[in-house]
């Protein structure tokens, strides 16, 4: 068939898609198993292609692709057969053709975004410093220290333990000092708990559940801490991939209108401080005031004002006053 400049045939140099690679239609619509669509991208030729389809809809996520010759000369192959070899061995499960024309999957986005934020590419450059963040303790005078290795940052104390943290890719780190990594830190973490708060798995995307009081729950990070026999804490836990994590019940609130105004108020925006320098988010700070229905009360305390809050068995708040 003709790749639209006239050529016909094999035509290595033209650039002609090969009869061999015509449209498909149940290529196409194959369901790939996770298996598989790794073992495609373990070819060099094959993420190239996927990597220059995926720049075609970049702009706004539009349905934009290229041509068999297009594509062909962008990847830089001259070998018309072994490039129509590789291209039919993504379509379906990562590339479509529509018309004339081959599209990257939105599951072949997801995973161009993964590589090119270095997921696979190695543990990343240590980063180390000092945040401008006191350690919690009130015996304590060392400001929490942000740690940088092996794609995870963690925000520890240097005489304590590990108060909070989460995976970030290697170009985050790339591009950030230890004061900005705080803060997309921050907004990861945030993002996971309103999601999970909303029922949806912030892994999987499967369901998930909050459930508090949490049973036999335990903070990640303070397994070398002994936690208080009453402390209380709130459970997620996914049905689809398992992923499971408890959280102080106050960080559960911080989203909240009340909570966000009633910072406002005081001149401060809640959403610019991490949850390890909020009191109302710390461990043990939530009191089970009642277990039929059950309500946790939260404390919210700015100078003499007051906020409280009360949660329900799922993490909801179902009240709320001031003063």
């Amino acid at each position: 068939m003709s790749d639209g400049d006239g050529s016909e045939g094999s035509g290595d140099e033209a650039g002609t898609e090969p009869a061999a690679a015509t449209d498909r239609g149940a290529t196409d619509d194959s369901e790939p198993t996770p298996t598989a669509v790794f073992e495609l991208l373990a070819d060099e030729t094959r993420l190239d292609i996927v990597r220059e389809l995926a720049a075609a809809r970049q702009s706004n996520w539009q349905w934009s692709g290229a041509s068999f010759a297009e594509l062909r000369r962008a990847v830089g192959v001259t070998d018309a057969g072994n490039f129509s070899y590789h291209l039919e061995k993504l379509r379906g499960p990562l590339v479509v053709k529509d018309g004339d024309e081959y599209h990257l999957r939105n599951r072949g986005m997801e995973l161009v975004g993964a590589v090119e934020s270095g997921q696979y590419a190695g543990a990343g450059t240590p980063l180390r410093g000092e945040t401008r963040y006191d350690c919690p303790y009130p015996d304590c005078d060392r400001n929490l220290v942000g740690v940088y290795e092996n794609q995870y940052f963690r925000v520890r104390c240097p005489d304590h333990h590990v108060f909070t943290g989460t995976a970030l890719p290697p170009v985050v780190a790339e591009h950030n000092s230890i004061a900005a990594l705080v803060s997309v830190a921050l907004l990861d973490m945030r993002q996971q708990l309103q999601r999970a708060r909303a029922g949806v798995c912030p892994s999987c995307w499967g369901p998930i559940e909050g459930q508090l009081p949490g049973r036999d729950a335990s903070v990640p990070g303070l397994d070398d801490v002994e936690l208080p026999d009453d402390a209380l804490l709130a459970t997620f836990h996914c049905a689809q991939c398992g992923l499971s994590f408890d959280i102080p019940p106050g960080a559960c609130v911080v989203e909240h209108p009340a909570v966000v105004a009633f910072y406002h108020d005081h001149g401060e925006n809640v959403r610019d401080r991490p949850y390890v320098d909020l009191p109302f988010c710390h461990v043990g700070r939530g009191d089970l005031e009642s277990t039929a229905p059950v309500r946790v009360r939260i404390a919210v305390e700015l100078g003499a004002d007051l906020l409280t809050l009360w949660l329900d068995s799922d993490t909801t708040v179902v009240e709320y006053e001031r003063g």
